[in-house]
Order: C-alpha cells, then sequence, then structure tokens
C-alpha cells in the first residue's frame, strides 16, 4: 500500500505526500460505498455491522499512525493521516477519540518546535478545519474561532464548497463570539439560513429567534451546532433588554438608570413566554453573566443598571 511505502521511504517523502492524500480520500469513499451498500441489504441480514469497512480502514490508519508519529521527517503524512481518522471518527459518531489524536500532535508541537502551518496548505487547511469542528464540539469557542479562522483564510478562493463548509461551523463561533457577518457573506456563500438568527440577534427577537431555531433544528443536531447556536438566545435576550432600557429610559426626564420591572415582565411575556418571576430569573442571569451590569432591587421592583456601560460586549462575559 501506498502509505506503507511512504512511511518507510528515507527523508521526508514529501514527493509521494500528493499521491498519498488522493488514495486516501479514494479508500475512504470506496469504504463508504461499500458500508452503504451493506446498509441496503441490512433488511435481509439485520445482524450486520454498521460500517464495517470504514471501522477496518480506521483500524489499518491507526497503525499506519504510529509508524509515522516516529519520523519526525514525515510530519505532512502524519497530519494527512490524521486528518482522515478524525473524518472518520465524526463519520463514525466517535467523536470522543478525536481528543487522543489531537493531543499527539499538540505533544509533538510543544516537544520538537513542530507548526502544521509550515504544511502545504492543502494538508493544513483540512487539518485545522476537523480540530477546530471537534472544538466546536468540545465548546472550546475561543480555540475554534482561531482553527477555523485560519482554516477559512488560507482556503482557495475558488474552493466555494470547502469554504462553505468551514463557515458552516465558523460563524456559529463567530456570533457566540459577538461578530456578527455580514449580509454579503451569507449571501456569497449560500448560508441564507443564517439570516433570521442574525437578523433576531441584532434585533433581541426572541420570537423570530425560537421559531428558526425549531426549524433548523434536525439539521443543525446533524451537524453538531445545535447546542452552540441555543446557547446564542442569551445574547438575543441581552439585546432585547438593551432595547427596552433604550427605550423606557429614552421616555424618562431624569434619564434614570432605575427602571421599574413591569417594561421588562410585559416585554418578556410577549417574546418569550416568561412570567414575573421567569423575567427576574433570565435578567438575573443576564447580569451574573456579565453580558448586563446592574442589580435587581426586588423590594422596590426595579432594575438598577450601571452608569458605565450596562452593557459590556461579548468579549467581556463570564460565559
Amino acid at each position: 500500500m501506498w502509505v506503507q511505502r511512504y512511511a518507510e521511504s528515507e527523508g521526508s517523502g514529501l514527493w509521494m505526500t500528493p499521491l498519498m492524500m488522493q488514495l486516501t480520500a479514494m479508500a475512504r469513499r470506496v469504504a463508504m460505498q461499500l458500508d452503504q451498500a451493506k446498509r441496503s441489504e441490512r433488511a435481509e441480514r439485520p445482524d450486520q455491522e454498521n460500517n464495517a469497512y470504514l471501522k477496518k480502514l480506521v483500524a489499518l490508519y491507526r497503525e499506519f499512525l504510529k509508524v509515522l508519529n516516529k519520523e519526525r521527517t514525515k510530519r505532512a503524512g502524519h497530519v494527512w493521516i490524521c486528518s482522515e481518522l478524525l473524518r472518520a471518527y465524526f463519520k463514525l459518531g466517535q467523536v470522543s477519540q478525536c481528543s487522543f489524536l489531537l493531543s499527539t500532535v499538540t505533544n509533538s508541537m510543544q516537544k520538537d518546535g513542530f507548526n502544521p502551518t509550515d504544511l502545504p496548505k492543502a494538508i493544513c487547511v483540512t487539518f485545522y478545519f476537523f480540530w477546530g469542528k471537534y472544538l466546536v464540539f468540545d465548546h472550546n469557542l475561543q480555540g475554534a474561532d482561531e482553527k477555523l479562522t485560519w482554516a477559512f483564510n488560507n482556503c482557495p478562493e475558488k474552493a466555494l464548497a470547502n469554504r462553505r463548509r468551514i463557515l458552516l461551523y465558523l460563524v456559529p463561533c463567530k456570533l457566540r463570539l459577538g461578530v456578527l457577518p455580514t449580509q454579503e457573506l451569507l449571501h456569497k456563500y449560500d448560508l441564507d439560513v443564517f439570516f433570521d438568527i442574525v437578523r433576531a440577534i441584532k434585533e433581541g427577537n426572541v420570537q423570530l429567534f425560537t421559531q428558526r431555531m425549531q426549524e433548523l433544528s434536525a439539521d443543525l443536531i446533524k451537524m453538531g451546532t445545535y447546542l452552540l447556536m441555543m446557547r446564542l438566545k442569551f445574547m438575543v435576550l441581552r439585546n432585547l433588554t438593551k432595547g427596552i432600557f433604550v427605550e423606557v429610559r429614552g421616555r424618562l426626564t431624569d434619564k434614570s438608570d432605575k427602571l421599574d420591572f413591569a417594561p421588562f415582565e410585559h416585554v418578556f411575556g410577549w417574546q418569550d413566554g416568561c412570567d414575573a418571576d421567569e423575567t427576574a430569573a433570565s435578567l438575573a442571569t443576564l447580569i451574573h453573566s456579565g453580558a448586563v451590569k446592574g442589580y435587581l432591587s426586588h423590594d422596590r421592583r426595579k432594575v438598577v443598571f450601571a452608569k458605565d456601560a450596562p452593557f459590556p460586549p461579548p468579549s467581556k462575559w463570564r460565559v
């Protein structure tokens, strides 16, 4: 097998890498096609194992990885096989297996001063995409944003499908970090699915956000970004609170920072079906998390906002 020849070759074997990449991709596609054909036969043989061929390929690549891990001159092949394994683990629903592979690369980076960005772009972009995707599953948004941003910025402009695939994970990360994509970007990469979500965040429109999330839930669960997207409701509630603050305070002659509970209870009830206690709990959560600066005065039924920057940017939040 070419991967074995690559591992046994002298030097970096860099000239062999492009063909190895093509052959491993071909092997993966064939394994998936064979598994698909077997799935169509499961009605006749219900005891047959799912994804048997892909699992055999994974076992084979893990053996190659052990060999390549010892070859310091063959980092390109080592990282590519890591990428193929990461891809397979996601396909098999074995995301927990990814941490071992990534820790291996991280240890190499720390021990040998190795940097994946020094490898050919095709290899590093693929690797950083799957690394960033794993970090999304692991709820490490800063790390995911860093890896996915690098992958997107270094992915060829003409590779629209690959750039869109990266954005499907990068956009939710950016949204949670308070960075809203432009309409032009979403339109260019056929990401209209995010239009109403972005609008809901800007407007503090909880009803629109809830409606779209219900419609998109199946697709988002399949991608693994559903929980991350649901956490955006926190931003919608924060902007809803800010909108109420601006509207109510603007009508006061003294521009007081102490506002009655009543307007918040009314709007939260209309937008999110909250009663008085649930509205107070939502406001308390926003304050505790640093999305709103102030405190609740239950005795006087007031929301007391800070005079200085009552609505800090997401980078200052504690969530």
